[in-house]
Formats: structure tokens, sequence, C-alpha cells
């Protein structure tokens, strides 16, 4: 029997079985990047509410959220933040119009209990989410929850653009489009 071959074949598969471990410990981090999915569903995501913060608790209110998830088995996505990154106009002479030119403005995570746009870390599989639009009973403008405050005074249908962004991890961009005739119970909206 020829020990010597044996040897070099041993000494071989321990070379390749520390390679592996390398590349295994190398790129585990890169596999459990957080991971972020944006979703809208009508049904699940426009809520109807009373006894809004801020408003007569008789008062109704209808909110458009986007949901946030960072995908089950990775790593806490730190820092997430939202933004709306563009409003275009859909339907009549304005199709297309670009209703938020050159602007980028940071979204609001729903209940988020300082009122502002701020950064959130999400855990894996935790639903989240950011109010995208707002209307009020008795009010005339469709309330774009952006910092600073901003709003649309005509009725119809918009695209609203959105990228939610977190450290380590690529953007995620969803776009929803969102209709509204001027009353605070019409506004709803459809995944593009």
């Amino acid at each position: 029997m020829d020990w010597t071959a044996i040897d070099a074949v041993g000494q071989w598969f321990a070379a390749v079985g520390t390679l592996a471990v390398v590349v295994y410990a190398i790129f585990q981090d890169y596999w459990k990047r957080p991971k972020l999915r944006l979703s809208f569903e009508n049904n699940r995501d426009v809520k109807s509410q009373s006894n809004t913060v801020g408003l007569d608790p008789s008062a109704l209110s209808r909110w458009l959220r986007v949901r946030v998830v960072n995908a089950n088995r990775r790593k806490a996505a730190k820092n997430c933040r939202a933004f709306l990154v563009g409003i275009q106009r859909v339907g009549s002479e304005a199709n297309g119009m670009d209703m938020f030119p050159n602007d980028v403005r940071p979204l609001i995570w729903t209940h988020d209990p300082s009122g502002c746009a701020s950064a959130r870390d999400l855990l894996p599989g935790v639903a989240h989410w950011v109010d995208a639009a707002a209307t009020v009973d008795n009010s005339k403008v469709l309330s774009v929850r952006v910092q600073p405050a901003w709003s649309l005074n005509d009725a119809g249908d918009y695209v609203f653009t959105v990228q939610v962004s977190a450290e380590d991890t690529d953007p995620a961009v969803i776009k929803v489009r969102v209709h509204w005739d001027g009353t605070w119970q019409s506004l709803s909206g459809q995944q593009v």
C-alpha cells in the first residue's frame, strides 16, 4: 500500500475543507443581510378610524399605508427609513405629470410616537407600516404624509413611488396608484 498517495489525498481533502469553511464564514454574513419587502393591498393597508390624535375624537379619517417587512431568517434591518420619491398624476390632461419634481421627503411610520419622520429597526418577519396618504372627514385635501407636510388639492388618481432603505441592504421601491375623489371615504389604492 502506498501511504504517500493516501497522505496526499488526505492533505487535499483538508485543504478543500478549510477553503469551504473560510468561504462559508465570509459569505454567511452576506446571505443573512436584511432584505426589505414592500407590499400594498387595499383591503389590508387602507384603514378608516376615529379618535385620531390631533383631531376631534368624532372626526373620521382614512389612511393609506405601505407595508414594510424584513425577510425571515435575516439580520435586523438597522436604521430603516422610508421616503416618498415621486408622485405622478394619472388620467385627464395631466397624465404622467410629475407632481413632486426633484424632491425626496421622509415618510412617517404608522403610529410613531414622535409624530415625525424617524428611523426604525426592523426585526425579521415583523410587519411595519409607513403612512403614505390620509384624508379627514369634511376636508378637501389629500394629506401626503411627509416631512415637511405636503398636500394635494385636486381629486384624481396619482402614482406614489415609495423607497425604503436601511443599513447594509439594498433599498426597496414600490409604486402605489392612489385614488381620491375629494371625499375622505374614497381614498383607496392599488399596487402598480
